[in-house]
């Protein structure tokens, strides 16, 4: 676990942009405070007015405490919506900024975080943080507020009953909260299992028909319940101090209210309390002591948050690809590959070692070999997705880099089709084109089957293309590519679901509309491909 210093430092990182909002929200509570303290003044002065201890005209009091509750209740709707409002603002624009982070962050080769993982980060642990920052300080400023005015009153009224109850509330929170530490190591290992658990949910779900045929139900719903014991386990012992911190919250309450009410008959038996004044205690140790027990509240939630916000910054801590301007070339460029030396991270032998070859502008190109010798990794270092330990990657003379990824038209290996339509899909890489256009990428792809659909281009399919089949996904994903404005076209294993008609029409395709007008890339162990390339490089 990151240190409490550290956790802190990143909290006011997230505070700074919403202090503003928070501030607002500070405002709105102070004064609810001063309608409810003026609303035990003015309930005092009624009392000693029906009793006789005052001799004040009654009307105009009665006007001030429906004036006072009406305060009161617009108070509460404002603080309401306010809170409502800044909290979705909040969470969407926290949830929007991290996951750009972990989308731009730099790729190694591996995720270092589970997609589900990363999912419950952004979901909980979001939610988590901005309540903390939008309900929870600003409620802890106000009740802080309340405890001085409150005290302050009382004070006024009966100084040594003051000091009786914040003694008796004082005993209570430090016996409610010696269990700081084991609550946040308890919180730690629920939101690990949490995260666990969602990960465990969201791949069985997505590779459910491997796990019907292969796995077994049984299996992964075994594990499932492996990992929501531990859950379980950890939330009981959490719910058990959680328990023992509310008995000791509960004997402060009672002991306080007590003190109060005994103070007041004693004081009215001889004389020297009013029932105005009774009422006043009567509704100031309420005051008093909810503030103590809202702080003493807020620190299980508080250690919630620390937790939520040391995972936030695993995310937010992810490097960063280099950025700059994008290089887009006017015509075909040509890629040189030169020395290169490449090793996946925690792999002491390496993918290439003085890997040299060259891609001409305008040539279609195979890239062959055999399964696992990196073909696929070649492709990620042209892309820049990774980086060469030593040598140089070139594209049209300039060493490629995320600027220059936006020149590639990338069809990668596998289903890559997004859940929604096909339209929703196609406009992924060009946000601007229009039907025409899209129906001529389609038709280069030999993807005309989507016409024959009944909804056409706004016929939807599932996560991973589901509802398509393989071979119709591919051509879709391939139209896709070549709706890029890029010049270089890169073809993994792309039309290995493909018959040999409609692979036979692809290929045609590509060679009659790609050949000297764009550099074309194609992993492939097909001679139907080789027969159409201009060369062949075997790794």
């Amino acid at each position: 676990m990151k240190g409490i210093k550290v956790c802190l430092k990143s909290l006011g990182e997230l505070f700074r942009p919403v202090s503003g909002k928070v501030l607002v929200s500070i405002l709105i509570g102070l004064a609810r405070i001063a309608a409810s303290l003026a609303f035990v003044w003015v309930c005092k002065l009624l009392v000693d007015i029906a009793t006789g201890a005052s001799d004040k005209p009654l009307s105009p009091y009665i006007i001030a405490m429906l004036a006072i509750m009406a305060a009161q209740i617009l108070c509460n709707l404002g603080a309401n919506y306010w809170e409502e409002l800044i909290v979705v603002k909040t969470q969407n624009g926290m949830r929007h900024d991290i996951f750009g982070h972990v989308l731009r962050s730099t790729w190694t080769g591996r995720e270092s975080h589970h997609s589900g993982d990363l999912v419950n980060r952004l979901e909980e642990d979001v939610r988590v943080v901005v309540d903390l920052i939008c309900v929870r300080i600003p409620d802890i400023v106000v009740t802080v507020c309340q405890l001085l005015a409150a005290s302050v009153y009382l004070f006024l009224l009966a100084p040594n009953l003051l000091w009786l109850l914040l003694g008796l509330m004082v005993v209570a929170v430090v016996g409610s909260r010696m269990f700081f530490k084991t609550l946040r190591r308890l919180t730690q290992a629920i939101r690990e299992s949490d995260s666990k658990s969602q990960q465990h949910m969201q791949e069985n779900l997505q590779n459910r028909v491997l796990v019907l045929t292969l796995i077994g139900a049984d299996r992964v719903l075994t594990r499932l319940g492996v990992i929501q014991k531990d859950i379980r386990d950890n939330t009981i012992r959490r719910l058990n101090y959680n328990a023992i911190a509310r008995g000791f919250m509960g004997f402060g309450f009672m002991s306080g209210y007590a003190a109060a009410f005994l103070w007041g008959v004693v004081g009215i038996k001889n004389g020297a309390v009013t029932f105005g004044m009774m009422t006043a205690f009567l509704q100031l140790v309420g005051q008093v002591q909810r503030p103590v027990a809202d702080l003493a509240r807020h620190v299980p939630a508080f250690i919630h948050a620390l937790t939520s916000i040391e995972r936030m910054g695993d995310l937010t801590e992810l490097p960063l690809e280099e950025t700059g301007e994008k290089k887009m070339f006017p015509e075909a460029p040509e890629i040189r590959i030169e020395n290169v030396r490449f090793a996946y991270e925690g792999q002491q032998k390496p993918v290439f070692d003085g890997f040299s070859c060259d891609f001409p502008a305008g040539a279609i190109t195979e890239i062959s070999g055999p399964t696992g010798i990196g073909k696929s990794t070649l492709i990620r270092l042209v892309l820049a997705l990774l980086k060469p330990a030593s040598g140089q990657i070139t594209i049209g003379g300039q060493p490629v880099s995320p600027a220059t990824r936006c020149n590639f038209m990338y069809v990668p290996q596998g289903n890559s089709l997004m859940s929604g339509t096909i339209r929703e899909n196609l406009l992924l890489a060009d946000p601007d084109a229009s039907e025409g256009k899209m129906k001529e990428a389609l038709h280069f792809a030999a993807a005309d089957f989507v016409f024959d659909l009944a909804e056409g281009l706004d016929a939807r399919c599932g996560e991973d293309g589901s509802g398509l089949s393989e071979g119709q996904s591919q051509r879709i994903a391939i139209a896709r590519a070549f709706l890029c404005k890029g010049s270089v076209l890169v073809l993994d294993e792309a039309t290995s679901a493909l018959d040999p008609a409609t692979e036979a029409v692809l290929l045609e395709n590509i060679r009659n509309r790609c050949k000297g007008v764009k550099t074309v890339l194609f992993i492939s162990h097909r001679e139907s491909v080789s027969a159409i390339c201009d060369q062949i490089i075997s790794i």
